[in-house]
């Protein structure tokens, strides 16, 4: 490998044994182990870009800190990252390759994001969702601010069940009341990839409380029907967390219940369309994919409840942003996530859009095309937010904001 190059990373400041360091993580997240390097060892990794050789490295590094690295001591790095996956070349392809043919050959998507501890404990893991609800941020069990009409659609997160569990609750105890739903369209979001705009999958979603059935003849009309190819970024929904964590939660709410399924979808990102200053709507994939989604609620007969699998702002030097998070931006932060908020309440699809693009997305808002795609969808009076929550580490390097919300008809 004599011009080495990097593949997509996400890098982040972290606090490492008392020291200031910085961490790594796959972007497509098909790499499993994270990197945590020094600053100077970090300057290296800028510099493989499939331009650099080993003794360009050495040279730079002189220029820039006055030291002299021995150019083995570059080599056995650069074979170490390649050995975790984070190159470009035969051994990532080869990687990428075998993913690709298990998952599309596997009969059933794979539980992957709770790792293979105590998650994996049935009991134990209905006893954690279920502290979520008496938690003192969750909402008990009588929640008058929760409407008791017709609810078609809920929006609820999908940051993990240890930040987020108690804002998860409150949507899950909104649809408590849901005895005669079929089908649950979960709009989650592709982390990995921008494009496609949207994928599915028919695989049904293993969970540690059972198997989360697919509705595949909804998942074969949406394909067979659709403008574009669905099916092309199937793969993404092998290694993405957004559908999956929410299958936990209808297992344990639908325990009882085993004609309840899904309908997975995947959204890409929608910032291309800040870019081009145009509404999403005028894209022919997105109007197209919408329509078809509507058409088929109507021709299935299904009782469909549509969901979007959302976290809100991502702010913070993790997030690409220069300064840290401190306690006194979260209320500005506050501020801003609940004028859009009120947009989303109020069906204002477009209103919900501009108040994002104006600043092209400045806060990272994750939920952006999922949130658009399930207002364009949805057909019902209005929405009601029933909880606002934000998560800060300790440090400022990050800081994510999350809500639960539901549609009434």
């Amino acid at each position: 490998m004599n011009y080495p190059k990097m593949r997509p990373v996400t890098a982040f400041p972290v606090m490492y044994s008392g020291k200031e360091m910085i961490c790594l993580k796959d972007a497509s997240g098909l790499a499993e182990n994270t990197i945590v390097v020094p600053k100077p060892v970090f300057f290296i990794i800028s510099l493989l870009d499939g331009e650099n050789s080993v003794q360009d490295i050495q040279a730079a590094y002189m220029r820039r800190f006055g030291d002299m690295l021995f150019s083995d001591h570059i080599q056995k790095f650069i074979d170490d990252l390649d050995k975790n996956l984070f190159l470009e070349g035969e051994r990532f392809q080869a990687y990428h390759q075998r993913l690709k043919t298990e998952f599309k050959n596997a009969a059933t998507r794979p539980f992957l994001h709770l790792g293979d501890g105590p998650h994996h404990d049935s009991p134990r893991l209905k006893r954690e969702l279920a502290s979520y609800y008496s938690h003192p941020d969750g909402p008990g069990d009588i929640s008058p601010e929760i409407p008791r009409g017709n609810i078609k659609g809920i929006m609820v997160p999908h940051i993990d069940y240890m930040r987020g569990g108690p804002c998860y609750a409150w949507g899950y105890r909104g649809i408590e009341t849901l005895d005669d739903v079929d089908t649950f369209i979960i709009l989650g979001i592709n982390h990995m990839a921008a494009e496609p705009l949207f994928s599915v999958t028919p695989k049904p979603f293993e969970t540690p409380l059972g198997l989360m059935d697919t509705d595949r003849d909804f998942v074969r009309a949406l394909i067979e029907n659709c403008n574009q190819d669905l099916l092309e970024g199937e793969f993404y929904h092998r290694g993405e967390h957004s559908v999956e964590l929410q299958t936990v939660w209808l297992k344990h709410l639908y325990a009882d219940k085993d004609d309840v399924n899904i309908v997975p979808v995947l959204c890409g990102s929608f910032d291309g369309f800040i870019a081009r200053g145009i509404s999403p709507i005028q894209d022919v994939r997105v109007s197209g994919f919408v329509n078809t989604v509507k058409e088929t609620i109507a021709a299935s007969g299904r009782k469909v409840c549509l969901m979007a699998s959302v976290d809100l702002s991502h702010i913070g030097p993790q997030f690409g942003d220069e300064r840290r998070v401190s306690p006194g931006d979260l209320n500005d932060i506050r501020g801003a996530d609940l004028e859009i908020l009120r947009s989303v309440e109020a069906l204002d699809r477009e209103g919900f859009w501009q108040g994002i693009a104006r600043d092209a997305n400045k806060r990272h808002i994750c939920g952006l095309s999922a949130i658009y795609t399930l207002l364009s969808i949805i057909e019902v009076r209005g929405g009601k937010l029933l909880k606002y929550s934000q998560w800060r580490d300790e440090q400022g390097w990050s800081c994510v904001t999350f809500a639960s919300m539901v549609f009434c008809q």
